[in-house]
């Protein structure tokens, strides 16, 4: 009979370092959206990590160079300005999240992983006078 080992042996699996927020620090328990489009700085209780981008293979790289925001139930899942319910807003902080990593790593590396000019596409919605956008 074969030799068993009791107790087995137990490996520890590795566990990943998720950094930091680049754009936004956690422990001040705001909402990046609150503050950005209300100016309120007020603290929310709860708050969900939201990885600015986050789709493909994105979110394992928005995880790596910090590039998430805290944001209250309205700005992240719930309502009108809910980043998953809403483009617009969707695009912005997608804007937000490659002018910080530019501001670290550059435009050219920004493009070289992410692949994709946010800037540019944030830029071309603009607002005509009577309200209305257009592309430019």
């Amino acid at each position: 009979m074969g030799e068993l080992l009791f107790p087995k042996p137990r490996h520890k699996k590795k566990r990943r370092s998720h950094p930091k927020s680049i754009l936004q620090n956690k422990e001040e328990g705001t909402c990046y959206l609150c503050i950005l489009l209300e100016q309120n700085y007020s603290r929310r209780q709860i708050r969900e990590e939201h990885h600015i981008f986050y789709s493909k293979c994105q979110r394992r790289l928005s995880e790596q160079y910090g590039l998430k925001v805290y944001l209250c139930l309205r700005h992240h899942r719930e309502g009108n300005e809910a980043v998953h319910n809403n483009r617009k807003i969707r695009r912005l902080l997608e804007a937000k999240g490659q002018q910080a990593f530019e501001a670290l790593y550059g435009r050219e590396r920004f493009l070289e992983i992410f692949g994709e000019d946010y800037l540019w596409d944030c830029e071309s919605e603009r607002k005509e006078p009577g309200g209305e956008q257009r592309k430019t």
